[in-house]
């Protein structure tokens, strides 16, 4: 079973997040390939993919979402997991937390998990810096490996289902 860990990830936290999903998985037999989502030139070779996303604002990194949303279609004949990472937001009862809450549902995916990412302040750009400071969210890292194990354990039980059925 051929599996693809797809990324979106502009400072690199989110990168390791996806780098530690594809290990794990690894580490149970499965062939992987961990690709940045703009670089991916199809998915016909995987049986199964992950696709995650640093958010910024609610809004996945344009190359995650942009693969996502050109193969939507081949994406909801194949089994699939999304994961998200970024800082908790506020929101209001009812509004979605970003803009992946409909990417789940239009693919069919098995799952959207949500991880709490790192903001590295000495990393960002005049206005980002600029941004963060009017926002002021907590800065650090804040990425729960232990979670993303969790998480990751789930799907290659299912992994295993598919590849044994």
């Amino acid at each position: 079973m051929k599996i693809l860990v797809a990324v979106g990830s502009k400072y690199g936290a989110t990168r390791e997040v996806a780098q530690h999903i594809a290990d794990q998985i690894a580490e149970r037999g499965f062939d992987i390939d961990v690709a940045d989502a703009c670089d991916v030139q199809g998915l016909h070779f995987y049986d199964a993919v992950i696709i995650g996303s640093a958010v910024y604002g609610g809004l996945w990194r344009r190359d995650a979402s942009s693969l996502l949303r050109q193969n939507v279609e081949e994406l909801k004949a194949k089994d699939v997991w999304l994961f998200s990472v970024g800082m908790e937001t506020v929101v209001k009862p009812g509004q979605p937390l970003d803009e992946s809450d409909g990417f789940a549902d239009l693919v069919g995916a098995h799952d959207h998990a949500r991880f709490p990412g790192a903001l590295d302040y000495e990393k960002l750009n005049v206005g980002e810096k600029a941004l963060i400071t009017a926002l002021n969210p907590p800065r650090g890292d804040f990425r729960d490996f232990e979670a993303v194990r969790t998480w990751t354990d789930v799907i290659v039980t299912r992994l295993e289902e598919l590849a044994f059925a």
